[in-house]
């Protein structure tokens, strides 16, 4: 008998990114914090709320690279659920953040193209899980309940 590979089904998509990161855990170092690694995978199931849990723990907890990463995530996170105005809030803490991990100063088109490569990273999610790539859809549904 062929087996085929097929769409695995909202229930078990969370097995393969879950698998990924129980990986990189085990490596010596996660360049990107596993507080930051949960809170992406949670932004790519449009899970705004626990994302933004995720990263606060980053912040809270993690060194200076994880924290620059965090803060970049968390407005990513804001601007994708809409709130703009928070996402630009958080660029002064992003400027400090970067030059206390980098030992240099953060232009802001290096800012803009880091914070939308995480939206652009869980649209791409989304858009592969066959999710509403902008979260509409859930938004949508979450009003009902």
């Amino acid at each position: 008998m062929i087996a085929t590979l097929s769409h695995p089904g909202p229930r078990r998509c969370w097995l393969v990114p879950a698998l990924c990161v129980l990986l990189l855990i085990s490596c010596a170092e996660d360049p990107m914090g596993a507080e930051n690694r949960f809170a992406l995978m949670a932004l790519n199931q449009c899970n705004h709320g626990q994302a933004l849990m995720l990263v606060d723990q980053a912040i809270e907890r993690g060194n200076a690279e994880n924290v620059e990463r965090a803060l970049m995530l968390k407005a990513a996170i804001l601007r994708d659920r809409g709130d703009t105005a928070a996402a630009e809030a958080l660029y002064p803490a992003i400027d400090a953040a970067w030059e206390a991990a980098k030992e240099k100063s953060l232009s802001a088109s290096r800012r803009e193209r880091d914070i939308q490569m995480f939206i652009d990273i869980a649209q791409a999610e989304r858009h592969a899980l066959g999710l509403d790539a902008t979260c509409e859809a859930s938004a949508a549904d979450q009003g009902r309940d």
